[in-house]
């Protein structure tokens, strides 16, 4: 079966799991637009996103 990454509707953060590995309790979803993936968290588009940690994350998150 194939794995579909899923976002965190308030940090946007991808994952697998059906739950946010940062926020707990809030539920993932599928339906996503676009993606970053951020190593330096100093970078000019890291600060523009307010990322503050490294890895992957969706650019639009729908409800």
């Amino acid at each position: 079966m194939k794995k579909i990454y899923r976002a965190c509707k308030i940090c946007k953060r991808l994952t697998y799991d059906s739950v946010c590995p940062v926020h707990g309790e809030e539920k993932t979803r599928e339906d996503w637009f676009g993606f970053l993936i951020v190593n330096n968290v100093n970078s000019i588009i890291a600060n523009k996103a307010n990322i503050a940690e490294p890895g992957m994350y969706a650019i639009k998150v729908r409800s």
